[in-house]
């Protein structure tokens, strides 16, 4: 992605205040010009919101300079070559109980049930980056996560859920 007319954004005291930063965001998108590069300061990667403006023509990089600092590039993409975004559910055809014995021994198990909001998926994020493509994640988790599905197909993961009641979800994620 070509960053160029940097616009910077730092959205960590809009969290700090309890707020969401998402108006913010888009009001800085409308104000910028085509060519600009807005440049989001954050302690996490905004995955609903790069789902949201990849659909509205928009492409996005993303970088971690430092721990607990995330950079999210965002610029308009040429309107000759739109980004196409994928509104299909993403689910591996294999049965949940045979990914967890082909897997056995080899999870990582994390709990994201008791989570505020964007942190289940911040946090499921996290720790793919850190499995080896031997590994899997065993996730638990409320609901199946909506937004979290075309981000895990655009990074090259498979996943198997079981639902078990209204409030626990198994999940489990793998190359």
């Amino acid at each position: 992605m070509i960053k160029s007319n940097i616009v910077e954004l730092d959205v960590r005291p809009i969290l700090k205040s309890g707020v969401d930063p998402f108006d913010t965001i888009m009001k800085k998108l409308q104000e910028i010009n085509d060519i600009d590069t807005l440049l989001i300061i954050n302690t996490f990667e905004p995955v609903p919101l790069l789902n949201i403006l990849k659909g509205k023509g928009y492409t996005y990089s993303t970088e971690r300079p430092e721990k607990g600092i995330v950079h999210t590039f965002i610029r308009k993409e040429k309107p000759e070559d739109p980004v196409k975004q994928t509104t299909s559910e993403y689910n591996d055809e294999r049965t949940f109980d045979s990914v967890v014995d082909n897997y056995k021994g080899r999870m990582v198990e994390i709990d994201v049930r008791d989570l505020e909001m964007p942190m289940p998926m911040v946090t499921i994020l996290e720790e793919i980056e850190k499995l080896n493509e031997s590994m899997a994640l065993y996730v638990h988790h409320k609901k199946l996560p909506q937004f979290l599905l075309p981000e895990l197909k655009d990074r090259g993961y498979s996943y198997v859920h079981k639902h078990i009641d209204e409030s626990n979800l198994k999940l489990i994620i793998f190359k």
